[in-house]
Order: structure tokens, then sequence, then C-alpha cells
């Protein structure tokens, strides 16, 4: 049950006092102190006029350089999915899902491949692998459940 004074508290928040402004709590009860309040956002000075409109060209110029690097990994992400798509019959992101919830082998079987070369198509590739004797422990005591695979901007 709320004790007097917490709901004191509360609804001191949502009053206001008899010159038009928010109370703080601690006025609402009697508690001494008078709270500081910042001005009003309508009171806020303006911002100064040596505030740039624009980035800087050395920030420009990182900007444009992260952008292309992100293009470009994502057109790896593609082709990546493209080359797993050849060799498995498969996506990307459908293997990664595929491995992380069967053994190697028995993935490898369903695909019509064997083990090791299934290996070399998630090493080339990069997708990810649950690390050995993953599927020998409890699903309660594994420390990682599943990985994410990305294939590029749409798959986000």
């Amino acid at each position: 049950m709320r004790n007097e004074q917490e709901v004191l508290e509360v609804t001191a928040i949502f009053t206001q006092g008899p010159d038009g402004r928010a109370s703080s709590p601690s006025e609402a009860v009697g508690a001494g102190d008078q709270a500081q309040h910042p001005l009003p956002w309508d009171a806020m000075p303006a911002a100064a006029s040596n505030v740039p409109h624009e980035p800087s060209p050395e920030i420009k110029k990182a900007m444009l350089a992260a952008a292309y690097a992100q293009l470009m990994i994502d057109r790896l992400a593609a082709l990546q999915n493209e080359e797993v798509i050849k060799c498995t019959g498969i996506s990307r992101a459908e293997l990664g899902l595929r491995v992380w919830n069967a053994p190697l082998a028995e993935v490898a079987a369903r695909l019509r491949l064997k083990k090791h070369v299934l290996m070399r198509i998630c090493k080339l590739y990069d997708v990810p692998t649950p690390p050995k004797g993953y599927f020998n422990t409890s699903f309660a005591q594994r420390s990682i459940r599943w990985t994410r695979v990305t294939v590029g901007a749409g798959a986000r």
C-alpha cells in the first residue's frame, strides 16, 4: 500500500502553483528549500549566429567515405550471397540459420554435400558457424544461441 507522503509527491508533480508555474514535489509537501526552475523553452536565448549550417569539408569527406565503404560492404555481402546460392542452392542467411540449428554433418547431408565442403563454403563466404562441441551441450547451457547473418542493406 502506498504511503501518504508518496501520494503527495506524485500528485504534486501534476499540480501547478498559484503563479502558473509547476511546483516541485518538495514545495507541495512543504519540505523547505525551493527548487531552481530552468527558463521556459520560449524564453531560451536564440542560437548563436556563428553556428555553421553545414559540416566542414573534412567531415563531408569522411561522411562520403563512410557511405562508400557501406556500399562496398553491402556489395560484398550480395556477392557472397550469390556464390553461396550457386554452391548450396540456399541463401547465405538460410545457410547460417541451418548451421546454427543442426550439426554441420546433418546440414551437409541435407544439402547433399560433404561436411568438409560445407565447412569450406562457410569459411570462404563468412557464414558464422557454432564453436566445436556446441551441439554436445544442452540448450540451456549454450552461451551462444543464434547469430544473424547479414546479406546486404535489404536484410537489416
